[in-house]
């Protein structure tokens, strides 16, 4: 193909996707309108947020580790107990930008901004919704949870990210070929956090429910493990350590006991998995001061989306539940969720139980509040589904919901984004004591 052609085929292609957003915007009526603005604003705002001040404080701050350093320097580090997928990931940044905050943060940033990006894509394959699919990617890029992550070096947001992607190429698969990517992007989040493993619950069930592959080709999922171990072997190899597949075994082996060790010590920041919904004990991740004012990044999610998306991953499998259970109710589901809704329910609520398994063995000996991240992702694109099927119906009370949820935010943007405020502006945003550092 000539350049000509080529530059004809973008120019052409641009063409098409102008007009069909543009049809796509006259379908709409002036209430939707309205409503697609602020989801815009929330979409922009978001990546604003996450991108603005991200070098500072010049130093590290709570759990930024440097890990990624120790790696390139091929020295023990603070986190040996994790997989090195992360550390390997975060040195990408200081290759780029050096060893300086920037470079520090650059690709956990780089994480945060693709989860508006997969949360878009993966809300509009799993409820065949476009509009579903804005709102999930306005509702993760208006909500404190991943925007104070997003500007942290926390290996949480890069784990969020890879689960979502894998989840999505699941869904996305119609091959085997498909079911070997998926298996390796499992077997990637995995290298790590081993807990991205109980991603493995969702992906079977959407294999099960959609029937867009064989059942067998589940089996593909047995690439996870194998990705998994010649990671280790490369983090070894790269710090200058044995790496044979016996020295990979000792030191996983090793790492896990170093893991379950942790379990036995106390620690003031601890929370259990029930407290996590409840938005009980948010940590503030990231908090620097200057003179009389500080720059707090906490972890608070945004309130009118957080209550309801715990609501709906709870309740709407237990209503689908009672339901089933009851002849004289069955007809009340499908009057308003076809069965297609009714698998986005079971996949997403699957997958917010399943990445919860562990902590909820753990009963909070060693479990935080960013370890909700991942479940809470998954409520989150299943609270966007709601609305969207709600807007169909009830447009203006959308319009209300989502104008609601741009002034809370607005609300807490200083604290979401660390901007320079005094102590008593702070606690009048991190009103209840356990929100508070």
């Amino acid at each position: 193909m000539t350049p000509a052609k080529m530059v004809r085929g973008v120019v052409e292609t641009g063409r098409a996707a102008w007009q069909d957003a543009v049809d796509r915007w006259g379908a709409l009526g002036r209430i939707q309108r309205i409503t697609s603005c602020l989801l815009a604003f929330m979409i922009v705002g978001g990546v604003i947020l996450r991108v603005q001040g991200i070098g500072y404080p010049p130093r590290n701050t709570f759990d930024e580790l440097p890990t990624a350093q120790h790696m390139l320097l091929g020295v023990p580090d603070l986190q040996d107990y994790h997989p090195p997928m992360g550390k390997l990931l975060g040195t990408i940044g200081l290759l780029l930008f050096g060893y300086n905050s920037v470079g520090r943060r650059f690709m956990y940033l780089c994480f945060g901004l693709q989860t508006v990006i997969v949360g878009f894509w993966l809300a509009r394959q799993i409820f065949a919704s476009r509009r579903a699919a804005w709102l999930a990617a306005a509702f993760m890029a208006a909500d404190g949870f991943f925007i104070a992550h997003s500007r942290t070096a926390f290996i949480d947001i890069m784990l969020v990210c890879f689960i979502m992607w894998s989840v999505l190429a699941v869904l996305e698969a119609r091959t085997w070929r498909g079911m070997a990517v998926a298996g390796i992007l499992i077997g990637i989040s995995t290298s790590i956090k081993w807990s991205a493993a109980q991603a493995l619950v969702p992906a079977i069930l959407i294999v099960l429910l959609y029937r867009r592959v064989p059942w067998y080709t589940i089996f593909w999922f047995g690439l996870s493990p194998i990705v998994h171990f010649f990671i280790w072997m490369l983090g070894l190899h790269l710090m200058g350590h044995a790496s044979g597949p016996m020295d990979v075994v000792n030191v996983i082996f090793s790492s896990m006991h170093s893991l379950h060790d942790l379990g036995r010590y106390d620690n003031p920041l601890a929370s259990a998995w029930y407290t996590w919904p409840l938005l009980y004990h948010p940590i503030v991740v990231k908090l620097s001061s200057t003179g009389t004012t500080s720059r707090y990044a906490s972890s608070l999610g945004n309130l009118v989306f957080w209550f309801p998306a715990a609501l709906l991953v709870v309740g709407l499998p237990v209503a689908r539940g009672l339901t089933a259970w009851r002849a004289s109710w069955r007809r009340y589901w499908p009057a308003f969720f076809d069965a297609s809704f009714t698998k986005a329910v079971l996949v997403l609520a699957s997958g917010w139980v399943a990445l919860q398994i562990l902590f909820m063995v753990s009963m909070g000996k060693h479990s935080f509040f960013y370890h909700y991240l991942t479940p809470y992702a998954f409520a989150i694109i299943l609270l966007a589904g709601v609305v969207a099927k709600l807007e169909r119906c009830w447009p203006r009370a959308v319009l209300a919901y989502v104008t609601l949820s741009v002034l809370v935010a607005l609300y807490f943007v200083p604290v979401w984004g660390e901007f320079a405020l005094t102590l008593q502006e702070a606690n009048r945003r991190l009103i209840f004591l356990p929100w508070r550092p």
